[in-house]
């Protein structure tokens, strides 16, 4: 018997009962469907996150007061009990680092979002204020889609000056150009001096609604004991990278004041250290969606072996015929499970299609950019095809093994 009578006998049989075998299929693809769900939103994630990291440079690092991701309430507790990061110890770490690299950044994010006046119109209270030194575009590679960044003298004489983000910019002024306007932030008047390009959205939170004035005005009439700087520093090229990383920890821990017994009470973020700790983050959300996924196909299994065990005995006859014929054991053996790996297959097929659509459609919502996880797709087909093989051994042997003298007197 050639294949293709084997997928041609399997094809007829699956037409023959096509209410059955829907159903079967439904199962098995409501089971992919969840694997590849997940796979999909991971994918999706994992790129657009690591995009955007990729907009600070694989030459610069951030030293900040807590993780990037901190997991659980007892995590938090512990980092919060570090002293908080200053602007003077910015100040010292620049003059520290200055003949290594001269791209230190000090920035600042208020905790409180505040409104923005221009004459009698307002945005929503949820603008992020931020503050900034002028090494803020060199470490950061931010674009300005028009104006100026901020200079050594905004920062030195406290200027009140301010860059918009895109969405603060078309909320107040529309299609007009905001530059040398003048804007409002707590009743205070600042000129704006420039327009970021807008970035979009990430995890359905806009990334173009904030501000940023100089960073000595932000600490003296933003800041709180509750803000938490950061400091930017870019390696003047790779290959000095982990020198330059080395020394700012050497600096930072003088500046700190720390013994040398004692452990950093600061974090070193670089884009590897980022990536390891969001894929850390996201490889939860992929083992949920895979454990469910499994545990439907389980479910679906169990349907498969008894589709096929009911199909055995309705075609008792045709077997018993066909083995009186000269058909071997093996044949019927071949014939049972190709049918059964062709129901797990086309249910899998379908799942992967409806899996990655969704994951589409979830990823528009909560602006991720779109990635097929090839990986995914090919393991679910896979363990649909295993599944089928797994679950439909029995009843083909149940079938190959049947006396033809029997089979034939079977009513």
């Amino acid at each position: 018997m050639v294949w293709w009578e084997l997928v041609r006998g399997a094809a007829d049989s699956l037409r023959a009962y096509r209410l059955r075998s829907t159903l079967v299929m439904l199962s098995i693809a409501i089971g992919v469907f969840a694997i590849m769900m997940a796979g999909t939103v991971v994918n999706s994630l994992n790129f657009t996150v690591f995009r955007e990291l990729e907009r600070m440079g694989e030459n610069s690092f951030l030293i900040t007061r807590f993780p990037a991701i901190v997991l659980g309430g007892k995590q938090w507790r512990h980092y919060a009990k570090r002293s908080p990061i200053t602007y003077e110890q910015g100040l010292q770490l620049k003059r520290a680092l200055s003949p290594r690299t001269p791209f230190v950044c000090i920035y600042g994010i208020s905790p409180f979002s505040r409104q923005v006046w221009w004459k009698n119109r307002s945005t929503d209270p949820d603008v992020t204020i931020g503050g900034a030194d002028e090494m803020f575009f060199h470490v950061f590679q931010f674009e300005l889609a028009e104006g100026r960044p901020f200079v050594g003298q905004d920062l030195l004489l406290r200027r009140p000056v301010v860059i918009l983000g895109a969405d603060v910019a078309a909320e107040l002024f529309g299609t007009a150009s905001p530059i040398g306007q003048q804007v409002r932030i707590r009743n205070r008047p600042f000129e704006v001096i420039g327009v970021f390009k807008p970035r979009g959205t990430l995890l359905g939170q806009s990334r173009d609604n904030f501000v940023i004035v100089p960073i000595t005005y932000w600490v003296q009439y933003f800041a709180t004991d509750q803000d938490n700087l950061l400091l930017g520093v870019q390696a003047r090229n790779r290959e000095v990278f982990f020198e330059t990383v080395d020394e700012a920890v050497g600096a930072f821990r003088r500046i700190r004041a720390l013994k040398p017994w004692q452990p950093n009470d600061f974090e070193i973020e670089t884009n590897e250290s980022l990536r390891t700790q969001f894929l850390g983050l996201t490889q939860y959300v992929g083992l949920f969606g895979f454990g469910t996924g499994v545990i439907a196909l389980m479910a679906a299994g169990v349907g498969i072996m008894n589709i096929m065990l009911v199909s055995v005995r309705e075609r008792t006859r045709e077997i018993g015929l066909r083995k009186a014929v000269g058909a071997r054991r093996s044949w019927i053996l071949l014939q049972f499970l190709t049918e059964a790996v062709a129901l797990s297959g086309i249910g899998g097929l379908f799942g992967v299609v409806l899996g990655i659509l969704a994951g589409w459609g979830l990823g528009g919502l909560i602006g991720t950019h779109f990635a097929i996880p090839w990986g995914w797709s090919g393991l679910s087909l896979g363990v649909c095809i295993g599944m089928g093989l797994l679950w439909g051994t029995y009843p083909a042997w149940k079938a190959a093994t049947l006396r033809p003298v029997d089979a034939l007197r079977y009513e």
